[in-house]
C-alpha cells in the first residue's frame, strides 16, 4: 500500500472520529475503543496504527482532548467539552 493511499485512510478516519464527537459530545474513549466503537465498516477494520495517527493529528489540531487516567490508561474526548 502507497504512503498516499495510507494517508487518505488516516484522514477519512479522523473525519469519521470528528463526526462522532460532534454527534455525541461527550464521547470519551481509549485507541482501542476509538477503532472497536466509533468507527463503522469499511473505516474499523483498518489497522489501529491508523486510528493512532489519526487521533494524534486531531490531539495536534484542537479537536480532541487526550487525558491520562491514574491507572495509566489514556483517553481521548471532545476537546470543546469541559473535562
Amino acid at each position: 500500500m502507497s504512503r498516499d493511499h495510507e494517508a487518505e485512510i488516516v484522514s477519512a478516519i479522523a473525519r469519521a472520529i470528528h463526526r462522532y464527537v460532534i454527534a455525541y459530545p461527550d464521547a470519551a474513549d481509549t485507541i482501542e475503543g476509538i477503532h472497536r466503537w466509533w468507527l463503522t465498516p469499511p473505516l474499523h477494520e483498518e489497522p489501529e496504527a491508523y486510528v493512532e495517527e489519526a487521533v494524534a493529528y486531531l490531539v495536534a489540531n484542537g479537536t480532541l482532548r487526550q487525558t491520562s487516567l491514574e491507572d495509566g490508561r489514556v483517553i481521548f474526548s471532545n476537546a470543546q467539552r469541559r473535562p
